[in-house]
């Protein structure tokens, strides 16, 4: 009976100290536990927002702070910025309206203008000589004005010993310089035309080869006082 005794109340004691280990254990535990679910809860965290949105991280790491200081191209910060290669002119000044009028020539002619008239085997009376010399060692075969309109007509037909060439190089020596510019125009076969033109006044000059290798040239115009 004794002996049954002390077999319950071992048993109770130990159960006691079973009991007490065990909570101790739990309560050791607990802690270190709920420590290491933590951490690796607090661990696991970044690496999600890390992967979820790496601009964030980017940004936190001087990324973002660059982009947040940049100046936009071509303009300086808190200023408009202005397109690259490219710069504002002033306007242009408004051209003229038209160009001065030139100035008229000179008269070739004076007025009051010669009686029509005419001659054989000289230069006729009115006839504007100095203005239309002929070739050195021209032979005169008829010459002739007329006044009409307010204008002279004149006329020369003449011989030289000189090409045609040299004829029209000849004239336009002394007309070029009173500001006529010629131009050739249709002629018949053998011959050659030059016109010449300044204003209102015009010239018509016609060579051709004479049997003795020389030129007949012959002038007809129209000049006016006021020059054209």
């Amino acid at each position: 009976m004794k002996a049954k005794m002390l077999v319950i109340v071992g048993v109770g004691v130990a159960a006691i100290f079973g009991g007490t280990a065990l909570a101790l254990d739990q309560k050791t535990a607990g802690p270190a536990a709920d420590s290491s679910v933590a951490a690796a809860a607090g661990n696991s965290v970044p690496t999600a927002q890390s992967s979820a949105n790496p601009s964030k991280t980017e940004a936190g790491t001087g990324t973002g702070a660059t982009e947040g200081t940049a100046t936009p191209t071509g303009g300086s910060a808190g200023g408009p910025s202005r397109a690259p290669g490219r710069e504002v002119l002033p306007p242009a000044s408004a051209p003229p309206s038209g160009l001065p009028a030139p100035s008229a020539p000179p008269a070739l002619i004076r007025t009051p203008l010669p009686p029509t008239a005419s001659a054989q085997g000289k230069i006729v009376d009115g006839f504007p000589i100095e203005v239309l010399r002929f070739p050195e060692g021209s032979v005169v075969v008829s010459t002739g004005v007329s006044a009409t309109d307010g204008a002279l007509q004149v006329a020369a037909d003449a011989i030289v010993a000189s090409s045609q060439d040299s004829v029209v190089g000849h004239f336009q020596q002394i007309l070029g310089p009173l500001k006529f510019w010629s131009e050739p125009v249709r002629s018949a076969e053998g011959q050659r035309a030059v016109r010449f033109s300044r204003g209102k006044d015009s010239l018509t000059l016609t060579t051709s080869t004479t049997g003795t290798g020389g030129t007949r040239f012959m002038l007809l115009g129209n000049l006016h006082p006021a020059g054209g």
